[in-house]
């Protein structure tokens, strides 16, 4: 009864889902030429997909996590497609993986579409990464008997109260994954506890994933112009994270001299709403969009581009983790830690919770309330020996981390060959 309430849902809604692909294509949130691939039409040839491996990832973090298992893959003479959501993540993946892995976007979770993605893809098994849960896409896999696992399973609290609602139904969702992997001992609590469903293993790819490219020539050349400098680098802010970030920095300019902040939105796309809060402060500014080097008289160093994360921690010597500092959760920690960088999170770190705690149990993070990130900033700009102990313990743990591509690797394989030959027993 559900899932016919559901499909009704979206058939209702389904003249409001194109108004609002074509606004958003308009506003250049979605790709122009590429929209159709979400209603399952596509302008290009298939790809060989006798061993195609489909991996899905809803946005940029995501599909970070998986660069590392998908190498497993490609050693091994397989073909990959890799299906996300946002406009964002399509540009990272192009932009980062071999040319042989191919980009789609997921289509949208009407019925039309996704069999039509079926039908022209016919993976031979489905990888979903995290919490992406379509109902049509999940069944009629499993209808043409594609084999489905959930690795990075995480679910927040909220998520989890939301699906009581329609706990049967959510259960029978999750039962069509042949094996579910949980990010967090605390992901794989909340869905057994809520839902008593099985979660075969605790994996965080994100410990282990691949280092973030630098370009030296270009790290080189701002490097030059702000020698002497301290860079405080504050990493995929949100909207309201930028003014609390302003204020501290304003106050913090008053009483130390040869400091900059660089600030790397989000959404790129909202750069005037910061620069605008910038002017607010009467801070001076350079923005990277614009190629514009900063220079001793800058301020703020606007970053509003993609790709370059690598550039900016390498430089920084303390990061500020967007998303902490109001309630989104917290993003990906580990990139900095690989770096062995100095780690301030806000006090909404809900989503990473189990990292943040194995990092203050190591000393290799500190967790700043509002009112506070003024005082933790001046203290560390005047303590060199705590941002390098710092920063070189949260580089030891990602280190220690097990390598868990090896075990997915091996675990996805079986169960391919299960489903070739269903005489193989797990």
């Amino acid at each position: 009864m559900i899932f016919f309430l559901y499909n009704l849902v979206l058939t209702i809604f389904f003249p409001l889902v194109i108004i609002t692909i074509t606004l958003r294509s308009s506003l250049g949130k979605e790709d122009k030429h590429r929209y159709l691939e979400k209603f399952g039409i596509y302008n290009k040839k298939k790809v060989n997909n006798k061993n195609l491996i489909w991996f899905h990832a809803c946005s940029v973090g995501e599909a970070k996590s998986i660069f590392s298992l998908i190498n497993f893959f490609l050693k091994n003479n397989h073909n990959i497609l890799i299906t996300s959501n946002t406009k964002m993540s399509s540009i990272y993946i192009k932009e980062n993986l071999p040319k042989n892995v191919t980009h789609q976007f997921l289509p949208i979770d009407y019925q039309f579409a996704v069999k039509r993605f079926i039908n022209f893809w016919n993976p031979r098994i489905g990888i979903f990464v995290e919490s992406e849960i379509w109902p049509n896409l999940i069944k009629l896999s499993k209808k043409r008997e594609i084999p489905l696992c959930l690795i990075q399973a995480s679910f927040s609290k909220k998520s989890i109260r939301k699906w009581a609602f329609f706990s049967d139904f959510f259960k029978s969702l999750m039962k069509n994954f042949n094996f579910i992997i949980a990010q967090s001992y605390e992901d794989k609590n909340r869905i057994t506890k809520a839902f008593d469903i099985e979660v075969v293993k605790v994996l965080n790819l994100k410990l282990s994933s691949v280092k973030l490219p630098v370009n030296i020539k270009d790290t080189i050349k701002i490097k030059k112009k702000l020698k002497g400098f301290k860079v405080i680098s504050a990493l995929s802010t949100h909207s309201g994270e930028e003014k609390i970030l302003l204020n501290a920095f304003s106050k913090i300019k008053k009483s130390l001299d040869k400091i900059i902040l660089f600030i790397q939105p989000r959404h790129p796309h909202r750069k005037k709403e910061i620069i605008r809060i910038i002017k607010e402060k009467n801070l001076t500014y350079k923005v990277r969009s614009k190629l514009e080097v900063p220079n001793k008289n800058t301020d703020v160093y606007l970053y509003d581009t993609f790709g370059e994360s690598g550039n900016i921690i390498s430089i920084s010597e303390i990061i500020i983790l967007g998303g902490t500092l109001i309630p989104i959760g917290g993003h990906n920690l580990v990139e900095p830690a690989q770096f062995g960088k100095c780690i301030i999170v806000g006090n909404y770190y809900y989503k990473i919770q189990e990292l943040v705690n194995l990092f203050l149990s190591e000393k290799a993070i500190f967790v700043s309330e509002d009112y506070k990130l003024e005082i933790i900033i001046k203290t560390l700009l005047s303590d060199s020996n705590t941002v390098k102990n710092t920063g070189n313990n949260a580089k030891k743990i990602i280190a220690q981390s097990d390598n868990p591509e090896k075990y997915l690797y091996k675990r996805i394989m079986l169960l391919i060959k299960k489903n070739e030959n269903p005489s193989i027993l797990v």
